[in-house]
């Protein structure tokens, strides 16, 4: 999900791809069901098929604690995992587990799972995998994958944004000024668990609370996990009331690295940075090496515990040991789950189905929508919040002045400026045998220190790592840095370079080649300074939609939040050195997730009652199309931004507060989508859950956008709204209709006591919308108590099909099929 590569040993998404890609057997979604073994004659595990040696996932048919009938939560209420129901279901799942491996002696399970997932994952020989394969409690054998994570880091300790304060969150009509104790308490009795690359709890942004907690009976009665120091002795992880819980999952790592330590100590920063923007303490102290600034730095939610699952590693993120920790997540009563890494564009598979039954179990899951741009997004699933990146208010710009006379703006952090000197671009600067090519992109070994020493060095993006150019231009005796985009539409970044430099884009970039191919060419560059931008904007890098899977039927991404420019919490030494403090910045959407997650704490801090999904329609239906100078939300390079790009909107949290109504789901909803979608839901006894699932289609899924990816003619869907507020209400409706189609809506007034439902009908007709584009509106309802309820519509109109044809795009199980006839 890293759209260029930051360092070498770290796979992009397209890498990842090529290399682990996703199994079509993939484990499916679990419903309540009694524990039972499949039937002889219907393994799930495909016969016949050959598997060859490797490390695999085993599913077992039996439910896992989260689904089962005795022991799933009912909906809307979380899953106790104390009760006697759950210690004997343990124990029935621990019995079959151990019948299937004594018939295939030998086999030792890496990690067990029964919350999320029923079953293990062990190292298998080929026999041993097909013989596993034919266990008639066997449903699917999947095979270990690894995810990349989804940050883009820049690299760069720079100055403090305050996205809270962007956020909306302080002042007197802020959200904290609705918590007990304001900011300083804002989480309280909340555990977020942050699946990542582990922790460095010497941190100063977590460091222990005050003590006495005002919380303390509260966590203590839902926490029940535990802090595992790891047995490396040089890295060994001290917990406090701040950082609760340790563990790390390594046994799926095929060649441990010296930095893929046996502990949960965060080597890279990535894991603590997103930690800490999500709950980081309050008001920390945070210098930033390299530019001279310094100010103080807080989490979303300060006063929330965070318990740390340590899933990444040198090769990537073990699928396998993320299915473990979401197990063990779940079972420690963790109330967000912070999931800032790859998990691929699919309704099944081990990982999505651990969401789905996390969602299930009560547990809120904030998911980075990946960094490969425009049409791109992952995860797909509904049970899951998919989170774009947006931009804050705060830039930090770089000038550079050619001797001409002629000055640009670019990207750049640092406190140091560059007089007046020589400019030379890197492809006339090669040394001798050097590839001019390879120079240009200021490869290694490639500069001429003749001719670059005391000048300014044009460097062409791509390939090699950003700072790592401006290490060899260092190298080679260089002043500074000039980088330029090799194509139209990148995003650029502040980063701190070895040498003082500046981010410019492709036009900027060949017209300073221009220049410095005249005779005497001199450039200098300025200190960096801070400015304020219209914000937010989508980054260029941050994934979008439509959607593939449903072919546009469900709007994602879901939700935009600050993603560039973040500075928090990182380790020193982590990125292979890149980080020099206790405080950097990074960008991706992996930075945008945790502003998600943390506002979802604060949500279900104020709101114990409201479900995952319930949390996930307040941001939603309360998310703003508009950037703060009321204009609409535009991309980073200054073209329109689409709900294909943010979902509903910048998230608003402290209008999410109060919603007024909400957009609920259950599990039995997301079974009805994925049936609807023609993927069929493995129920754990065999039977299969799309002939007793509703009949519905993918469009009427009760989320808080709506989306029709194949509109042809004429299309119905429903909706059922939820009124949360203490007091009834009577909504009307408005509607924003998008082009080439009428909108209408029945019936048009909704009156909704507390607590209370009420269902309406949308019907779509198209009029001149052209075929295969994408057009887009909203219906609003609103009270006379202020509440907005706001439904980004998304439409694409489709060509009719004949009636043979539809039922084939309905029904058909080729998961393929749907989204290969609908790619724009």
């Amino acid at each position: 999900m890293i759209p260029h590569t930051p360092h070498a040993g770290r796979l992009t998404a397209t890498a990842a791809r090529v290399l682990v890609p996703l199994l079509a057997c993939g484990l499916a979604l679990s419903s309540t069901s009694p524990v039972r073994a499949a039937p002889a004659d219907r393994p799930a595990a495909q016969a016949g098929t050959s598997y060859p040696a490797g490390t695999y996932l085993v599913q077992l048919a039996a439910s896992p604690v989260a689904t089962d009938h005795r022991t799933a939560p009912r909906p809307g209420h979380r899953l106790d995992t104390g009760t006697r129901a759950v210690r004997d279901h343990l124990g029935r799942l621990a019995h079959e587990r151990d019948q299937v491996l004594d018939r295939v002696p030998g086999i030792k399970p890496l990690y067990t799972y029964q919350y999320v997932l029923n079953g293990f994952t062990a190292e298998l020989s080929a026999a041993e995998a097909t013989r596993l394969s034919r266990s008639p409690e066997v449903t699917s054998l999947t095979r270990k994958e690894i995810y990349p994570l989804a940050s883009h880091p820049t690299r760069t300790p720079v100055a403090v944004p305050d996205t809270a304060g962007f956020l909306g969150l302080k002042g007197r009509d802020g959200l904290y000024s609705r918590v007990p104790g304001g900011q300083r308490e804002a989480g309280a009795g909340m555990i977020v668990g942050v699946l990542d690359t582990g922790i460095d709890p010497r941190n100063p942004s977590l460091g222990a609370l005050p003590e006495p907690r005002p919380d303390a009976a509260v966590i203590a009665g839902k926490w029940k996990g535990g802090c595992d120091p790891g047995a490396d002795p040089a890295h060994r992880v001290t917990c406090n009331n701040k950082v609760i819980g340790a563990q790390y999952f390594r046994a799926g790592v095929d060649s441990p690295t010296d930095r893929d330590w046996a502990s949960p100590m965060d080597a890279d920063s990535h894991g603590t940075h997103t930690a800490t923007t999500a709950a980081g303490n309050l008001d920390v102290p945070a210098t930033v090496p390299g530019t001279g600034i310094a100010g103080t730095v807080s989490g979303l939610t300060p006063a929330a515990r965070i318990a740390v699952y340590k899933v990444c590693w040198s090769e990537g993120c073990d699928s396998t040991g993320i299915v473990a920790a979401y197990d063990k997540a779940v079972a420690d009563g963790v109330d967000v789950i912070n999931y800032s890494v790859g998990v691929g564009r699919t309704l099944t598979g081990p990982i999505v189905t651990a969401m789905f039954n996390a969602a299930k179990a009560g547990v809120f899951v904030s998911a980075a929508a990946g960094n490969d741009g425009p049409g791109t997004v992952e995860p797909v699933a509904p049970w899951v919040t998919s989170v774009a990146a947006s931009t804050h208010d705060v830039a930090f710009r770089t000038t550079l002045t050619l001797g001409d006379g002629t000055s640009y703006t670019g990207a750049g952090v640092g406190a140091s400026a560059v007089a007046a000197t020589r400019l030379v671009d890197a492809a006339r600067a090669a040394r001798a045998g050097a590839d001019p090519a390879q120079a240009e992109l200021c490869k290694p070994d490639t500069l001429d220190p003749a001719s670059v020493a005391g000048a300014i060095v044009l460097c062409r993006r791509g390939d090699n790592a950003r700072v790592d150019k401006s290490a060899q231009v260092k190298a080679a005796g260089g002043a500074g840095m000039v980088l330029y985009d090799a194509t139209a539409g990148e995003a650029r970044f502040a980063d701190v370079h070895a040498v003082p430099g500046v981010h410019v884009d492709n036009a900027t970039g060949l017209a300073v080649k221009a220049y410095a191919a005249t005779a005497g060419a001199t450039a200098g560059l300025s200190a960096a300074e801070a400015t304020r931008q219209p914000a937010p904007r989508i980054a260029a890098f941050s994934a979008g939609g439509p959607d593939p899977v449903s072919g546009g039927d469900l709007l994602k991404p879901d939700i935009a939040a600050p993603g560039v420019d973040v500075v928090a919490g990182t380790t020193p030494g982590g990125e292979d050195g890149a980080y020099t403090g206790e405080h950097g910045l990074m960008s991706g959407t992996s930075m945008a997730a945790p502003h998600i997650a943390g506002m979802a704490l604060l949500l279900r801090s104020l709101h114990p009652d409201w479900s995952p999904m319930a949390v996930k329609s307040a941001l939603m239906t309360t998310a703003t199309t508009a950037d703060d100078d009321g204009g609409p939300i535009r991309r980073e390079d200054g073209t329109p931004g689409t709900p294909l790009d943010f979902g509903a909107g910048q998230a608003r949290p402290s209008r999410a507060d109060d919603p007024g109504l909400v957009y609920d789901s259950t599990s039995a909803d997301w079974i009805a989508y994925v049936c609807a979608l023609g993927h069929s839901p493995v129920t754990g006894d065999g039977s299969d859950a799309c002939a007793t699932a509703r009949k519905t289609d993918p469009s009427d899924l009760n989320h808080p956008t709506v989306s029709v990816g194949d509109l042809t003619g004429r299309q119905s869907v429903s909706r059922t709204v939820t009124n949360v507020a203490r007091w009834p209400s009577v909504y009307t409706v408005a509607v924003d209709a998008p082009p080439g189609f009428d909108v209408t809506v029945s019936p048009r007034r909704l009156v909704v006591a507390p607590g209370a439902s009420a269902t309406y009908t949308v019907t779509f007709t198209r009029t001149d919308a052209a075929y295969g584009a994408w057009a887009f509106g909203s219906l609003t309802w609103r009270d006379g108590r202020g509440h907005q309820v706001r439904s980004v519509t998304a439409l694409r109109a489709g060509a009719a099909q004949s009636p043979a044809a539809g039922w084939y795009w309905r029904n058909s199980s080729w998961s393929g099929a749907r989204s290969a006839m609908t790619a724009p």
